[in-house]
C-alpha cells in the first residue's frame, strides 16, 4: 500500500461522532450529490452509531476526521436487486468528505483505496460496488482513479447514478 493511502486511517464511528457527521450531512458541498446515499442511516444515526456491525466508519487524516464511508452489503438491498453480478460476496460502499476545508484536495482517492484495502483483507468479498450521482464528478473521478470501473447508469434509474465496481485485481496500489 502506498503512502498516500496509509495515511488515512478509517474507524468505527460510534456516538461521539453523531454531532460532526450530522454537520457533514447539511453542508452544501454534501447535501447537493451525496446524501440522499445516507439517507437510510440519517433517520437511525443514534441507533447506527451504537451497531458495532452498522459499517459507518470516520475518515481521519493526521487523527482530524474528514470523511464518512458506510460499508454494507449489496446482496439483499434493494438498490442492488437489478445488479446481475451483485453476488453474496458484494460489498457496497456510499462515501463523502464532509470537511469544507478538505473538499478538492484529491483525498478522496486515497480514502476510497485506504476503504478498499480494508474490505478487501476480508478474502471472502471479491467486490465493491458503488453508485455515485452522475452528475458528482468528483467522485467518480476519485473512484476511478482508486480503480473502480465504470459499468453504466445503475439500474434503477430513479437513482439517476452510476453503477462503479472494484475487485482486488483491479485496486490500484
Amino acid at each position: 500500500m502506498s503512502a498516500d493511502v496509509a495515511d488515512i486511517v478509517l474507524r468505527r464511528a460510534g456516538p461521539a461522532d453523531e454531532g460532526t457527521i450530522r454537520r457533514w450531512l447539511v453542508a452544501p458541498h454534501v447535501a447537493r450529490r451525496t446524501h440522499r446515499l445516507f439517507s437510510d442511516i440519517v433517520e437511525t444515526l443514534g441507533e447506527v452509531l451504537r451497531d458495532p456491525d452498522a459499517g459507518l466508519f470516520v475518515a481521519e487524516l493526521d487523527a482530524r476526521p474528514i470523511g464518512l464511508v458506510h460499508v454494507y452489503r449489496a446482496h439483499g438491498d434493494a438498490r442492488w436487486a437489478g445488479v446481475a453480478d451483485v453476488t453474496e460476496r458484494t460489498r457496497a460502499i456510499d462515501f463523502l468528505i464532509g470537511a469544507t476545508d478538505m473538499v478538492n484536495k484529491k483525498l478522496g482517492r486515497r480514502m476510497l483505496g485506504a476503504l478498499a484495502a480494508q474490505v478487501f483483507r476480508d478474502p471472502e468479498i471479491d467486490r465493491i460496488v458503488t453508485c455515485p450521482h452522475a452528475d458528482n464528478w468528483p467522485a467518480i473521478i476519485a473512484l476511478k482513479r482508486a480503480g473502480f470501473r465504470e459499468k453504466g447508469r445503475h439500474p434503477d434509474q430513479s437513482l439517476n447514478a452510476m453503477y462503479l465496481t472494484v475487485t482486488p485485481a483491479t485496486l490500484k496500489k
